[in-house]
């Protein structure tokens, strides 16, 4: 992706700022907010990627829907980004401080994918034994439902998953199989 270096230089100076000014916690529902907005209005989306938008219509519009609903200084974070043209990468910044404040709060986001709905009780105990096992402050879980798993689940932290899945084990036999 174009401009991930900018995005991951963008996140790294307004989390030391927003920590120096003790608003991180402040700075973490702004860039949810922003991310969620942008993913979910393609209009805006386009809008910040088209290079034929001068960069003072972009800037008031982005004020006009943030403005009284985030921080001051994630105001002039926007406002720089668009004075510095980097409004197309707006999205990458906030996916790179919400990676940037995960990993300071030691909170994982995983990534479940079941043949079924999990349950109250087995999401607990799945979140409960992540906890433990990874020794993680706070679990962030996101859950898919995949019918053609058969049973078991998949688990994804990070970089790392764990195929726990009946669809898994048997493509597992099968391979043993083709391979003997």
């Amino acid at each position: 992706m174009k401009g991930v270096r900018a995005a991951i230089r963008y996140a790294k100076a307004f989390q030391q700022l927003a920590q120096e000014r003790n608003l991180l916690e402040a700075a973490i529902v702004d860039m949810k907010l922003i991310h969620n907005t942008i993913a979910e209005n393609k209009d805006l989306a386009l809008m910040l990627q088209n290079p034929i938008i001068k960069g003072d219509k972009k800037s008031s519009v982005l004020t006009a829907i943030f403005d009284k609903k985030v921080d001051g200084l994630t105001l002039l974070l926007l406002q720089q980004v668009v004075a510095h043209k980097r409004e197309a990468i707006l999205y990458a910044i906030c996916e790179e401080f919400i990676s940037l404040y995960n990993g300071i709060k030691n909170i994982a986001v995983v990534s479940v994918t079941s043949a079924v709905s999990l349950t109250d009780a087995l999401r607990a105990d799945l979140i409960s034994k992540i906890k433990n096992d990874y020794s993680f402050a706070a679990v962030e879980l996101a859950e898919k439902v995949d019918e053609s798993l058969i049973g078991g689940m998949i688990l994804r932290i990070g970089d790392k998953q764990l195929d726990a899945s009946i669809k898994g084990q048997l493509n597992t036999i099968k391979q043993e199989l083709v391979q003997a």
